[in-house]
């Protein structure tokens, strides 16, 4: 018997297939973060793009507040429903993207806050 040899289907341990309705759920929220990053590059576009009033740049302000709290619920979003897909034995690779692409997009408006505010 060789050892290197391939295990027929009919011996190999199958796993539990996900049901349907959790890989729609899962197409789902998939697209929800892809919406969610998305959403996000248009922010950060705005915000870079939006110039101080004469009252103080408070709109700049609440267009980085807007996108923070944006950020931190599409992060803690994209790392649970990752969780959830690596649990139920779905595809994580979308998620994942998303949880890197906010990841990214996080450090760098916190570089860029860090050097032209609070280190200035």
């Amino acid at each position: 018997m060789n050892p290197l040899a391939p295990i027929p289907p009919s011996d190999s341990p199958s796993a539990p297939r996900p049901s349907r309705a959790a890989v729609r759920w899962s197409c789902l929220l998939d697209g929800f973060l892809l919406a969610l990053c998305a959403l996000l590059v248009a922010l950060s576009y705005y915000s870079f793009t939006l110039y101080c009033e004469n009252f103080g740049c408070i709109g700049k302000g609440l267009m980085w507040m807007l996108w923070v709290v944006c950020a931190t619920v599409g992060w803690v979003v994209a790392w649970v429903v990752r969780a959830w897909q690596r649990r139920r034995g779905l595809g994580t690779r979308t998620s994942g993207l998303a949880f890197v692409g906010i990841s990214v997009m996080g450090a760098g408006h916190l570089l860029y806050w860090l050097g032209t505010t609070a280190l200035r």
